[in-house]
Protein backbone atom coordinates (compact mmCIF):
# COMPACT_ATOMS: atom_id res chain seq x y z
CA UNK A 1 0.00 0.00 0.00
CA UNK A 2 2.71 2.43 0.87
CA UNK A 3 4.41 1.55 -2.58
CA UNK A 4 1.29 2.76 -4.21
CA UNK A 5 1.16 5.83 -2.77
CA UNK A 6 4.41 6.73 -2.97
CA UNK A 7 3.85 5.81 -6.85
CA UNK A 8 1.00 8.07 -6.93
CA UNK A 9 2.46 10.68 -5.44
CA UNK A 10 5.14 10.42 -7.54
CA UNK A 11 3.18 10.52 -10.75
CA UNK A 12 0.70 13.38 -9.52
CA UNK A 13 4.05 15.71 -8.44
CA UNK A 14 5.30 14.70 -11.96
CA UNK A 15 1.91 15.34 -14.09
CA UNK A 16 1.78 19.32 -11.71
CA UNK A 17 4.92 19.76 -12.87
CA UNK A 18 4.17 19.24 -16.64
CA UNK A 19 1.24 21.32 -16.52
CA UNK A 20 3.16 23.94 -14.62
CA UNK A 21 5.57 23.94 -16.84
CA UNK A 22 3.60 23.83 -20.38
CA UNK A 23 3.82 27.62 -20.87
CA UNK A 24 7.12 27.67 -19.77
CA UNK A 25 9.75 25.72 -22.60
CA UNK A 26 13.30 25.66 -22.01
CA UNK A 27 15.10 27.11 -24.22
CA UNK A 28 18.46 26.77 -26.13
CA UNK A 29 20.08 29.65 -28.22
CA UNK A 30 23.56 28.25 -30.01
CA UNK A 31 25.27 30.99 -31.68
CA UNK A 32 28.22 30.10 -34.23
CA UNK A 33 30.62 32.86 -35.06
CA UNK A 34 32.22 34.06 -38.34
CA UNK A 35 31.19 30.90 -40.14
CA UNK A 36 29.93 30.94 -44.15
CA UNK A 37 26.53 31.08 -44.66
CA UNK A 38 26.65 27.91 -46.84
CA UNK A 39 29.23 25.77 -44.45
CA UNK A 40 26.44 23.94 -43.02
CA UNK A 41 24.68 20.89 -44.25
CA UNK A 42 21.17 22.21 -44.02
CA UNK A 43 22.39 25.42 -46.31
CA UNK A 44 24.27 23.58 -48.67
CA UNK A 45 27.58 22.51 -47.61
CA UNK A 46 29.70 19.82 -49.65
CA UNK A 47 32.84 19.21 -47.79
CA UNK A 48 31.89 20.14 -44.65
CA UNK A 49 29.53 17.17 -41.91
CA UNK A 50 27.47 18.53 -40.02
CA UNK A 51 24.71 15.94 -38.90
CA UNK A 52 23.67 17.32 -35.68
CA UNK A 53 22.26 20.05 -37.18
CA UNK A 54 21.22 18.27 -40.46
CA UNK A 55 19.42 15.84 -37.99
CA UNK A 56 17.76 19.23 -35.98
CA UNK A 57 16.52 20.96 -39.38
CA UNK A 58 15.01 17.49 -40.36
CA UNK A 59 13.16 17.81 -37.06
CA UNK A 60 12.53 21.04 -36.77
CA UNK A 61 12.25 24.53 -39.40
CA UNK A 62 14.77 26.14 -41.51
CA UNK A 63 14.66 29.98 -42.38
CA UNK A 64 16.38 30.95 -45.54
CA UNK A 65 15.63 34.54 -45.45
CA UNK A 66 16.82 35.47 -41.87
CA UNK A 67 19.23 37.75 -41.76
CA UNK A 68 21.95 39.11 -38.81
CA UNK A 69 21.65 42.69 -37.34
CA UNK A 70 24.84 43.20 -38.13
CA UNK A 71 27.74 42.29 -39.74
CA UNK A 72 29.97 42.00 -36.50
CA UNK A 73 29.63 40.39 -33.20
CA UNK A 74 28.76 43.09 -30.96
CA UNK A 75 25.78 44.59 -32.19
CA UNK A 76 24.83 41.45 -33.30
CA UNK A 77 24.68 39.68 -29.96
CA UNK A 78 23.23 43.25 -28.22
CA UNK A 79 20.46 43.00 -30.99
CA UNK A 80 19.47 39.07 -29.70
CA UNK A 81 19.65 39.65 -26.01
CA UNK A 82 17.83 43.18 -26.36
CA UNK A 83 15.54 42.58 -29.60
CA UNK A 84 16.27 45.76 -30.67
CA UNK A 85 18.22 47.50 -33.45
CA UNK A 86 21.87 48.15 -32.30
CA UNK A 87 21.41 52.02 -33.38
CA UNK A 88 18.04 52.01 -31.17
CA UNK A 89 20.20 51.32 -27.83
CA UNK A 90 23.88 53.30 -28.82
CA UNK A 91 25.38 49.49 -29.29
CA UNK A 92 26.81 49.99 -33.36
CA UNK A 93 30.93 49.24 -33.15
CA UNK A 94 32.32 46.10 -31.16
CA UNK A 95 33.04 47.48 -27.21
CA UNK A 96 36.18 48.38 -25.84
CA UNK A 97 37.76 47.63 -22.28
CA UNK A 98 35.48 50.70 -20.92
CA UNK A 99 32.34 49.52 -22.73
CA UNK A 100 29.16 47.92 -22.58
CA UNK A 101 25.51 47.43 -22.38
CA UNK A 102 24.27 49.07 -19.97
CA UNK A 103 22.40 47.22 -17.60
CA UNK A 104 19.38 49.68 -17.79
CA UNK A 105 18.93 47.95 -21.16
CA UNK A 106 16.04 44.94 -20.48
CA UNK A 107 17.91 41.63 -21.77
CA UNK A 108 16.13 38.16 -22.54
CA UNK A 109 17.73 36.43 -19.14
CA UNK A 110 16.47 39.50 -17.06
CA UNK A 111 12.94 39.38 -18.66
CA UNK A 112 12.78 35.85 -17.83
CA UNK A 113 13.13 36.01 -14.20
CA UNK A 114 9.88 36.49 -13.05
CA UNK A 115 8.59 33.29 -15.08
CA UNK A 116 11.70 31.10 -12.72
CA UNK A 117 13.86 30.98 -15.43
CA UNK A 118 17.23 29.82 -14.42
CA UNK A 119 19.89 31.49 -17.20
CA UNK A 120 23.51 30.12 -17.92
CA UNK A 121 26.03 31.54 -20.99
CA UNK A 122 28.57 29.41 -21.82
CA UNK A 123 30.93 30.72 -24.47
CA UNK A 124 31.13 34.05 -25.93
CA UNK A 125 29.62 37.28 -24.17
CA UNK A 126 31.85 40.60 -26.04
CA UNK A 127 28.61 42.64 -24.37
CA UNK A 128 31.03 44.46 -21.85
CA UNK A 129 33.99 44.01 -19.37
CA UNK A 130 32.90 46.53 -16.94
CA UNK A 131 30.91 46.15 -14.15
CA UNK A 132 27.53 46.29 -14.91
CA UNK A 133 27.77 45.21 -17.96
CA UNK A 134 28.59 42.01 -17.46
CA UNK A 135 26.36 38.38 -18.41
CA UNK A 136 25.85 38.55 -14.31
CA UNK A 137 24.14 41.98 -14.67
CA UNK A 138 22.27 41.14 -16.93
CA UNK A 139 20.11 38.28 -15.43
CA UNK A 140 22.71 35.24 -16.16
CA UNK A 141 22.31 33.19 -13.26
CA UNK A 142 26.32 31.20 -14.13
CA UNK A 143 28.50 32.48 -17.05
CA UNK A 144 31.64 30.49 -17.98
CA UNK A 145 33.27 31.75 -20.26
CA UNK A 146 35.11 34.76 -22.03
CA UNK A 147 34.09 38.46 -22.59
CA UNK A 148 36.98 38.70 -25.42
CA UNK A 149 36.94 38.85 -29.14
CA UNK A 150 38.28 35.36 -29.32
CA UNK A 151 40.76 33.00 -27.31
CA UNK A 152 42.84 30.15 -27.98
CA UNK A 153 40.60 27.03 -28.27
CA UNK A 154 43.76 25.28 -25.67
CA UNK A 155 45.32 27.78 -23.79
CA UNK A 156 42.38 30.17 -23.61
CA UNK A 157 44.40 32.90 -23.70
CA UNK A 158 43.25 35.75 -25.37
CA UNK A 159 45.42 37.37 -28.75
CA UNK A 160 47.48 39.25 -25.83
CA UNK A 161 47.99 35.90 -23.93
CA UNK A 162 45.71 36.74 -20.98
CA UNK A 163 44.51 33.87 -19.15
CA UNK A 164 40.86 34.50 -20.58
CA UNK A 165 38.09 31.65 -19.58
CA UNK A 166 36.43 32.85 -16.70
CA UNK A 167 33.77 31.57 -14.38
CA UNK A 168 31.31 34.02 -12.56
CA UNK A 169 34.06 36.66 -13.38
CA UNK A 170 37.02 34.57 -11.57
CA UNK A 171 39.24 33.09 -14.26
CA UNK A 172 39.85 29.53 -14.00
CA UNK A 173 41.85 27.01 -15.63
CA UNK A 174 40.36 24.34 -17.26
CA UNK A 175 42.67 21.74 -19.36
CA UNK A 176 40.86 20.67 -23.04
CA UNK A 177 39.26 22.06 -26.70
CA UNK A 178 36.87 24.71 -26.08
CA UNK A 179 34.50 23.57 -27.53
CA UNK A 180 34.40 20.50 -26.16
CA UNK A 181 34.59 22.14 -22.48
CA UNK A 182 31.40 24.51 -23.42
CA UNK A 183 29.68 21.42 -24.57
CA UNK A 184 30.51 19.68 -20.98
CA UNK A 185 29.69 23.25 -19.13
CA UNK A 186 26.16 23.56 -20.71
CA UNK A 187 24.99 19.70 -20.39
CA UNK A 188 26.20 19.72 -16.63
CA UNK A 189 23.82 23.30 -16.74
CA UNK A 190 20.70 21.78 -17.99
CA UNK A 191 21.24 18.77 -16.04
CA UNK A 192 21.45 21.14 -12.51
CA UNK A 193 18.52 22.99 -13.79
CA UNK A 194 16.25 20.52 -14.84
CA UNK A 195 13.66 20.85 -12.50
CA UNK A 196 13.32 24.57 -13.56
CA UNK A 197 12.79 25.94 -16.76
CA UNK A 198 15.98 26.91 -18.03
CA UNK A 199 17.16 29.31 -20.51
CA UNK A 200 20.79 28.52 -22.05
CA UNK A 201 22.82 30.63 -24.04
CA UNK A 202 25.68 28.26 -25.96
CA UNK A 203 28.01 30.91 -27.59
CA UNK A 204 30.48 29.06 -29.07
CA UNK A 205 33.73 30.88 -30.59
CA UNK A 206 33.64 28.35 -33.64
CA UNK A 207 35.01 29.97 -36.24
CA UNK A 208 37.10 32.25 -34.93
CA UNK A 209 40.81 32.45 -35.01
CA UNK A 210 43.05 30.83 -34.03
CA UNK A 211 42.23 28.34 -36.19
CA UNK A 212 42.74 25.08 -34.15
CA UNK A 213 41.07 21.91 -34.28
CA UNK A 214 40.53 18.84 -32.00
CA UNK A 215 42.75 16.36 -30.77
CA UNK A 216 45.99 18.91 -31.84
CA UNK A 217 49.33 18.18 -30.40
CA UNK A 218 50.37 20.15 -27.81
CA UNK A 219 53.06 21.95 -29.94
CA UNK A 220 50.72 22.87 -32.06
CA UNK A 221 48.28 25.03 -29.23
CA UNK A 222 50.00 28.39 -29.63
CA UNK A 223 48.71 29.63 -33.15
CA UNK A 224 48.51 33.16 -34.05
CA UNK A 225 45.44 34.77 -34.12
CA UNK A 226 45.84 35.27 -37.80
CA UNK A 227 44.99 33.34 -41.11
CA UNK A 228 48.48 33.62 -42.16
CA UNK A 229 48.76 29.91 -42.33
CA UNK A 230 45.39 28.27 -41.55
CA UNK A 231 43.71 25.98 -43.90
CA UNK A 232 40.20 24.99 -45.25
CA UNK A 233 40.83 21.80 -43.46
CA UNK A 234 41.94 23.54 -40.33
CA UNK A 235 38.50 25.57 -40.28
CA UNK A 236 36.16 22.42 -41.43
CA UNK A 237 37.93 20.56 -38.30
CA UNK A 238 36.32 23.12 -36.00
CA UNK A 239 33.11 23.21 -37.11
CA UNK A 240 32.47 19.48 -37.14
CA UNK A 241 33.71 19.57 -33.64
CA UNK A 242 31.04 22.11 -32.77
CA UNK A 243 28.61 20.15 -34.69
CA UNK A 244 29.16 17.05 -32.22
CA UNK A 245 29.13 18.82 -29.52
CA UNK A 246 25.52 20.35 -30.69
CA UNK A 247 24.67 16.49 -31.27
CA UNK A 248 25.77 16.06 -27.27
CA UNK A 249 23.38 18.38 -26.36
CA UNK A 250 20.90 17.40 -28.09
CA UNK A 251 21.13 13.75 -26.65
CA UNK A 252 21.42 15.55 -23.71
CA UNK A 253 17.71 16.88 -24.02
CA UNK A 254 16.55 13.47 -24.73
CA UNK A 255 17.92 11.94 -22.26
CA UNK A 256 16.43 14.19 -19.13
CA UNK A 257 13.20 13.92 -20.77
CA UNK A 258 13.31 17.74 -21.90
CA UNK A 259 13.50 17.82 -25.62
CA UNK A 260 9.66 17.82 -26.50
CA UNK A 261 9.34 21.12 -24.52
CA UNK A 262 12.80 22.37 -25.22
CA UNK A 263 13.13 24.92 -27.77
CA UNK A 264 16.39 25.28 -29.57
CA UNK A 265 17.97 27.43 -32.00
CA UNK A 266 20.78 27.77 -34.23
CA UNK A 267 22.25 30.74 -35.60
CA UNK A 268 25.28 32.90 -36.13
CA UNK A 269 26.12 36.07 -35.45
CA UNK A 270 26.88 36.70 -38.60
CA UNK A 271 29.03 35.65 -41.80
CA UNK A 272 33.06 35.22 -42.08
CA UNK A 273 35.29 35.41 -44.29
CA UNK A 274 38.45 34.22 -45.80
CA UNK A 275 38.46 30.67 -45.48
CA UNK A 276 34.59 30.41 -45.67
CA UNK A 277 31.80 30.05 -48.08
CA UNK A 278 29.28 32.77 -48.52
CA UNK A 279 27.95 31.24 -52.05
CA UNK A 280 25.43 32.57 -53.40
CA UNK A 281 26.45 35.86 -51.68
CA UNK A 282 29.10 37.86 -52.03
CA UNK A 283 30.80 40.29 -49.47
CA UNK A 284 31.20 38.75 -45.76
CA UNK A 285 32.48 39.69 -42.14
CA UNK A 286 31.92 43.17 -41.75
CA UNK A 287 30.09 44.13 -44.38
CA UNK A 288 26.68 45.08 -45.51
CA UNK A 289 26.38 42.37 -48.38
CA UNK A 290 24.34 39.72 -47.95
CA UNK A 291 27.88 37.61 -47.48
CA UNK A 292 28.09 39.66 -43.97
CA UNK A 293 24.46 39.73 -42.81
CA UNK A 294 22.50 36.65 -44.63
CA UNK A 295 22.65 33.43 -41.92
CA UNK A 296 21.19 30.25 -41.41
CA UNK A 297 18.89 29.87 -38.46
CA UNK A 298 17.27 26.60 -37.55
CA UNK A 299 14.36 26.08 -35.00
CA UNK A 300 13.37 22.78 -33.36
CA UNK A 301 10.55 22.69 -30.57
CA UNK A 302 8.31 19.44 -31.50
CA UNK A 303 5.61 20.53 -29.36
CA UNK A 304 4.69 23.73 -31.36
CA UNK A 305 7.02 23.27 -34.44
CA UNK A 306 6.58 21.45 -37.48
CA UNK A 307 9.22 18.93 -38.52
CA UNK A 308 11.09 19.35 -42.39
CA UNK A 309 9.47 22.61 -43.13
CA UNK A 310 11.70 25.27 -44.76
CA UNK A 311 10.47 28.64 -44.32
CA UNK A 312 10.91 32.22 -46.70
CA UNK A 313 9.81 34.63 -44.09
CA UNK A 314 11.67 37.01 -43.24
CA UNK A 315 13.71 37.64 -40.27
CA UNK A 316 16.41 39.45 -38.29
CA UNK A 317 18.28 39.17 -34.92
CA UNK A 318 16.29 41.14 -33.00
CA UNK A 319 13.69 38.40 -33.64
CA UNK A 320 15.42 35.92 -31.08
CA UNK A 321 14.69 38.28 -28.30
CA UNK A 322 10.86 38.31 -29.33
CA UNK A 323 10.82 34.80 -30.44
CA UNK A 324 11.96 33.46 -26.89
CA UNK A 325 10.46 36.02 -24.84
CA UNK A 326 6.84 35.19 -26.45
CA UNK A 327 7.72 31.15 -26.72
CA UNK A 328 8.16 31.80 -22.45
CA UNK A 329 4.98 33.91 -22.07
CA UNK A 330 6.82 36.59 -21.00
CA UNK A 331 4.49 39.79 -20.80
CA UNK A 332 6.74 42.88 -21.53
CA UNK A 333 3.71 46.15 -20.75
CA UNK A 334 5.72 49.37 -21.56
CA UNK A 335 8.46 47.76 -23.37
CA UNK A 336 9.35 47.96 -26.80
CA UNK A 337 11.10 45.35 -29.33
CA UNK A 338 12.07 45.73 -33.07
CA UNK A 339 11.59 41.89 -33.39
CA UNK A 340 8.65 39.84 -34.40
CA UNK A 341 8.24 37.10 -32.70
CA UNK A 342 8.51 34.16 -35.59
CA UNK A 343 6.60 31.26 -34.60
CA UNK A 344 3.48 32.64 -34.41
CA UNK A 345 3.41 35.28 -37.10
CA UNK A 346 2.17 34.26 -39.89
CA UNK A 347 4.14 34.16 -43.78
CA UNK A 348 1.11 36.44 -44.69
CA UNK A 349 1.52 39.20 -41.89
CA UNK A 350 2.84 41.40 -44.62
CA UNK A 351 6.48 42.51 -45.85
CA UNK A 352 8.98 44.05 -43.53
CA UNK A 353 11.53 46.45 -43.52
CA UNK A 354 15.04 45.93 -42.06
CA UNK A 355 17.57 48.72 -41.74
CA UNK A 356 21.54 48.44 -41.23
CA UNK A 357 24.21 50.70 -40.62
CA UNK A 358 27.98 50.27 -39.84
CA UNK A 359 30.52 52.97 -39.64
CA UNK A 360 34.37 51.48 -40.73
CA UNK A 361 36.56 54.47 -40.14
CA UNK A 362 36.19 57.34 -43.55
CA UNK A 363 33.74 54.58 -45.20
CA UNK A 364 30.51 53.71 -43.77
CA UNK A 365 27.83 51.42 -45.39
CA UNK A 366 23.88 51.44 -44.81
CA UNK A 367 21.13 49.62 -45.95
CA UNK A 368 17.68 48.93 -46.08
CA UNK A 369 15.36 45.60 -47.42
CA UNK A 370 12.02 45.29 -48.16
CA UNK A 371 10.74 42.21 -49.71
CA UNK A 372 13.20 41.24 -52.63
CA UNK A 373 14.75 44.72 -52.83
CA UNK A 374 17.70 45.72 -51.00
CA UNK A 375 19.09 49.46 -50.82
CA UNK A 376 22.78 48.99 -49.95
CA UNK A 377 24.12 52.86 -49.44
CA UNK A 378 28.09 53.57 -49.35
CA UNK A 379 29.12 56.65 -47.29
CA UNK A 380 32.74 58.27 -47.44
CA UNK A 381 33.98 61.36 -45.27
CA UNK A 382 36.22 62.63 -48.20
CA UNK A 383 32.75 62.70 -49.84
CA UNK A 384 29.46 64.43 -49.48
CA UNK A 385 27.19 62.16 -51.51
CA UNK A 386 26.50 58.84 -50.77
CA UNK A 387 26.51 55.93 -53.69
CA UNK A 388 23.52 53.93 -53.63
CA UNK A 389 22.74 50.79 -55.30
CA UNK A 390 19.48 48.70 -55.38
CA UNK A 391 19.77 45.16 -55.61
CA UNK A 392 17.30 42.02 -56.71
CA UNK A 393 17.90 39.58 -54.41
CA UNK A 394 15.38 37.08 -55.56
CA UNK A 395 16.82 37.49 -58.86
CA UNK A 396 20.83 38.55 -57.97
CA UNK A 397 21.32 36.96 -54.41
CA UNK A 398 24.90 37.78 -55.37
CA UNK A 399 24.50 41.66 -55.32
CA UNK A 400 26.04 41.89 -58.92
CA UNK A 401 23.66 44.15 -61.05
CA UNK A 402 22.64 47.36 -59.69
CA UNK A 403 19.59 48.81 -60.85
CA UNK A 404 19.50 52.14 -59.41
CA UNK A 405 18.91 54.02 -62.20
CA UNK A 406 16.19 51.79 -63.91
CA UNK A 407 14.08 52.14 -60.35
CA UNK A 408 15.70 55.56 -58.97
CA UNK A 409 12.07 56.70 -58.25
CA UNK A 410 11.48 53.48 -55.83
CA UNK A 411 14.92 52.98 -54.33
CA UNK A 412 15.06 56.85 -53.64
CA UNK A 413 11.85 56.41 -51.89
CA UNK A 414 13.79 53.75 -49.45
CA UNK A 415 16.65 55.98 -48.63
CA UNK A 416 14.38 58.69 -47.69
CA UNK A 417 12.81 55.65 -45.20
CA UNK A 418 16.66 54.97 -44.44
CA UNK A 419 17.31 58.12 -43.57
CA UNK A 420 14.15 58.62 -41.63
CA UNK A 421 14.90 55.65 -39.47
CA UNK A 422 18.36 56.96 -38.74
CA UNK A 423 16.30 60.38 -37.24
CA UNK A 424 14.06 57.98 -34.97
CA UNK A 425 17.10 55.50 -33.78
CA UNK A 426 18.99 59.01 -32.66
CA UNK A 427 16.21 60.17 -30.90
CA UNK A 428 14.80 57.21 -28.67
CA UNK A 429 15.70 56.86 -25.04
CA UNK A 430 17.59 53.19 -25.10
CA UNK A 431 16.79 52.30 -21.59
CA UNK A 432 12.98 52.95 -22.83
Amino acid sequence: MKLLIAIFVALYATSCLAGARADTPNIVLIVADHMGASDIGPYGATDVETPSLDTMAAQGVRFTNFNSAAPICGPSRAAMMTGRYPARIGFEDNIDHDGGLSAEIPTVPALLKPKGYKSGLFGKWHLGHAEGTDPLSHGFDEFFGYDEWSINYYTHRNDSGKESLVHNGRIVEREGYLTDILTDESIRFMEEHRGDPFFLYLSYNTALPPYLGPNLPPDRWDAEFNIGTATRADYIAMVEAMDAGIGRVLESLENLGLAENTLVLFTYDHNGRNLVRNAPYSGGFAMLKEGGTRVPLIMRWPQRLPAGETLRRDGIGMDLAATVLNAAGIELGPIELDGRDLIHAPDSDGERTFFWRISLGDFGQAAVRRGKWKLLVHRFSTFSKPTIYLYDLEADPGESMDLYHQKQAFADSLHRELIEWEASVATRDPAA
